[in-house]
């Protein structure tokens, strides 16, 4: 073994506690300048923090000379003020919000924020979208479109929120378009958008049904469901019957439970049947306890006393959402079938409802 020299491991470890040394150093300095920089902004804006309150507050005939005053500001306090009417936008609502607004567009928030979307910083890009986002600035909407594709993902994220506060159906084509591809936006942030687009987007969400990208179908369909649909349920009935793809049938028998149309008894009927996917059957059956018909009785009650335990007990829940009808089916099975599994399943559902402990929400909300 050849010995290491003393004098070579204490510089480097001196070397190393040097290094260790300067980046906390950095960090501090970095903090500081920050919290310097938010006190500074924050004794600039207090004179006219007052103001924004009552701005809010004010009634209507009083809010034009409120809004004067405050729109007159420097440019130096305005800086330090706009971060904080930036993040009110999202909590009021009503004459408060579009007072806000306003003040934003007299200020020119909008057209800088516009200006910087093509921004070299990211930081910047993203802001940006937030800021065109909170202010419900459609012009901005293709710009907003084009950085669903921005290389840097926090881009792309603030890029789809914004475009779900714009309430505009115009984007709807390309949040779907944002699933898939090396740039992909997050299922979860898609989904929130489209959602918060409302009724009007319902048909340009459904051309999602058509789409070759599972993903893409999986998705248009949470939404139609999550939204409320009703119209959209054929679509939604044709893909539990006929899509390839098991995930998207699995969403499709969770939205037709939450749609709650008559239209959906039969596929999802259909979707409990044996040598059907565990998970698909599973949702089903939940699905079938939203609905509530009493033709899907018999069928569940057959489930009682399957081998997927997770299904069984489904069944046995979505029967007490029946009301007397199937805890009269449990209570049958309970007594008629003792010492079976199904037996046990039934007794435990009764049990689990006397005592008040039933969970309705496990029935369709099953995470896959």
């Amino acid at each position: 073994m050849i010995p290491v020299p003393v004098g070579l491991v204490t510089g480097a470890l001196l070397g190393l506690l040097a290094v260790g040394l300067a980046l906390g150093l950095l960090i501090a300095g970095i903090r500081g300048v920050r919290t310097y920089r938010r006190r500074r902004h924050e004794r600039i804006a207090a004179p006219v923090r007052a103001l924004l309150l009552e701005l809010l507050c004010a009634p209507a005939d009083e809010q034009s000379e409120l809004l004067d005053r405050i729109a007159r500001i420097d440019r130096r306090t305005w800086a330090a003020l706009e971060p904080t009417v930036t993040s009110m936008l999202a909590k009021v609502t009503g004459r408060a919000r579009a007072a806000l607004v306003l003040l934003c567009e007299r200020r020119g928030s909008a057209v800088a924020a516009a200006a910087d979307l093509s921004s070299r910083r990211a930081p910047r890009r993203g802001r940006a979208a937030h800021v065109l986002g909170q202010l419900g600035h459609r012009p901005a909407i293709p710009a907003l479109c084009r950085l669903l594709d921005d290389r840097d993902q926090e881009v792309r994220l603030a890029a789809a929120r914004a475009l779900g506060r714009m309430g505009d159906p115009v984007a709807v084509p390309r949040l779907l378009g944002s699933l898939h591809g090396p740039r992909a936006v997050p299922p979860k942030v898609v989904t929130a958008a489209l959602t918060s687009l409302g009724s009007e987007a319902w048909s340009g969400v459904a051309a999602g049904l058509r789409d070759q990208v599972p993903l893409v179908r999986a998705v248009a369909i949470e939404v139609l469901g999550v939204t409320g649909a009703l119209a959209q349920t054929p679509g939604i009935v044709r893909a539990l019957r006929e899509d390839p793809d098991t995930e998207v049938r699995i969403r499709a028998a969770r939205a037709l439970g939450r749609l709650g149309m008559p239209e959906g008894l039969a596929p999802l009927l259909a979707a409990i049947g044996p040598g059907r996917p565990g998970a698909l059957r599973i949702v089903a059956a939940g699905s079938l306890g939203s609905l509530g018909a009493a033709a899907a009785t018999v069928p569940l009650t057959k489930l009682l006393g399957d081998a997927d335990a997770h299904l069984a007990n489904t069944a046995a829940r979505a029967l007490l959402r029946f009301g007397p009808t199937g805890e009269a089916a449990l209570r049958e099975t309970a007594d008629g079938r003792p010492g079976t599994p199904a037996a046990a399943q039934a007794r435990a559902a009764l049990a689990e409802r006397a005592v008040g402990g039933t969970r309705h929400d496990v029935l369709v909300e099953v995470t896959l």
